[in-house]
């Protein structure tokens, strides 16, 4: 498995890596909307991944209470305030995701689509919006970046999925200090 994504961007299992390691993640090789669209869409399908692993995408309430709280993001040496409130929307994105892909899942008899979640980035000057498009069972899912490229802006958002990831890799119902569940979980995203 590779540690960097196309054009030198970290693929997301190595970010939580660093992440865990006290080292935030170099993103300074996304240069424009369409690779932050491409990095930010690797840690979701990432953030997908745990998940489904950790069995919380059946209920969205399972997602808030073990990744709602952004104490448990500040924990994490590489983490802001800023980067903690971006992991805390992701989670609460996936949990609404998850609740209407039941939902959908139920109505036509199959499957759940819960990696279908399309989300934007809205970059206004100096600020940024997160919203989470309607379901679209057929979408494939991923992040798109709207607006001028922000690469301020970007680090902080990457780096709160990565904090979201990271967090359900290492201690969600850990062991004892995380390293058990880290080794173990990690080989769950892809």
């Amino acid at each position: 498995m590779s540690f960097l994504a196309k054009g030198g961007i970290p693929a997301a299992r190595r970010a939580v890596q660093l992440i865990w390691s006290a080292v935030a993640p170099d993103y300074s090789k996304v240069g424009d909307s369409a690779a932050a669209g491409r990095a930010l869409t690797g840690l979701l399908n990432a953030a997908h991944d745990i998940v489904a692993y950790r069995q919380l995408s059946i209920k969205a309430e399972s997602i808030h209470l073990v990744s709602g709280d952004r104490m448990s993001y500040l924990k994490f040496a590489v983490a802001t305030d800023r980067t903690a409130d971006n992991a805390v929307s992701l989670s609460h994105l996936l949990a609404l995701n998850a609740e209407e892909a039941r939902g959908l899942g139920d109505l036509i008899g199959g499957k759940a689509p819960f990696r279908s979640l399309r989300i934007v980035i809205l970059s206004l000057e100096g600020d940024f919006a997160i919203t989470r498009l309607d379901l679209d069972p057929e979408s494939p899912g991923g992040v798109s970046w709207y607006g001028p490229f922000d690469r301020k802006l970007f680090n902080d958002i990457a780096l709160g999925f990565a904090l979201f990831v990271t967090h359900m890799v290492a201690n969600v119902f850990d062991d004892d200090d995380g390293e058990e569940t880290f080794a173990e979980s990690i080989e769950w995203i892809t």
